[in-house]
């Protein structure tokens, strides 16, 4: 009896992972099954699982940016896996899965929705960083056509070295993550003053990428505070090496901005 209690006990201080429990839904249309809705509204629940645990929450205009283009289900995806940057799920079980009726306003039609209920074990990235170290970004505007400019305003609350990234994730045989800054034209990027803008020398032109048969793609600017000069890459192939770049190193802060290009 001893014996399990001991194995018991050292379990219980063994594990780093934090256990809730939360709830995600989707609404099934014509245009997504009941498999497909499921999943998505469980990929919900787990975003509120990380969402908890890490204490940050995705941006109201983002979701609504989600619902606006045609990559809806991948939006989504992209922004979980982002989230995961900061922390990650261990493990899943799925506790209830229902579906609800729901009539359509101004209609007699009916649909229905997935919620899915889940527990979690989440567990949050240690990067190490004091907790005064901080940073916040606001992007220009949110929608983008053809060669119109993106402009960056951060506000910083100590001196830290900056990196900005950009991530396309509709790239399948490019590249899908570009260094935006620092760049040929702008190779500082030691951030000393409270508030800076972006571009300084450069130009960063928005352009709709070619070959893709949709009328709007989402991109992604991730940003990086840290207090050591990094030697990141110039590029990665996929998200997934940079994240492993990102897991290796200490000492940073990571925040992420998503938005829209129309053709």
């Amino acid at each position: 009896m001893n014996k399990y209690l001991i194995i018991f006990l050292f379990f219980c201080f063994s594990v780093s992972a934090e256990i809730v429990q939360t709830e995600g839904t989707y609404m099934i249309t014509e245009d997504i099954s009941r498999k497909e809705g499921c999943a998505l509204a469980k990929e919900r629940a787990k975003l509120k699982a990380l969402e908890v645990v890490l204490s940050f929450s995705i941006n109201s205009e983002e979701i609504e940016n989600c619902s606006q283009v045609d990559g809806k289900t991948s939006c989504e995806r992209n922004q979980f896996y982002l989230s995961t940057f900061n922390g990650d799920i261990t493990g899943v079980r799925q506790l209830k899965k229902e579906f609800i009726p729901q009539k359509i306003e101004n209609s007699d039609e009916e649909v229905f929705i997935c919620k899915i209920k889940i527990e979690a074990d989440v567990t949050e990235s240690k990067h190490n960083l004091d907790a005064s170290f901080d940073f916040n970004v606001k992007l220009n505007q949110k929608n983008f056509r053809e060669s119109e400019k993106l402009k960056i305003d951060i506000e910083i609350n100590k001196p830290l070295y900056f990196t900005i990234f950009q991530f396309l994730p509709y790239e399948e045989k490019d590249f899908q993550v570009h260094k935006l800054f620092p760049n040929e034209l702008e190779k500082n990027n030691f951030i000393e003053t409270n508030s800076f803008s972006l571009p300084v020398n450069a130009n960063y032109n928005i352009y709709f990428p070619k070959n893709i048969d949709k009328k709007s793609v989402d991109e992604y600017l991730i940003f990086l505070g840290s207090e050591k000069n990094i030697n990141w890459l110039d590029k990665y192939a996929k998200i997934e090496d940079f994240k492993k770049a990102y897991i290796r190193e200490k000492n940073l802060k990571f925040v992420y901005k998503a938005y829209t290009i129309y053709k």
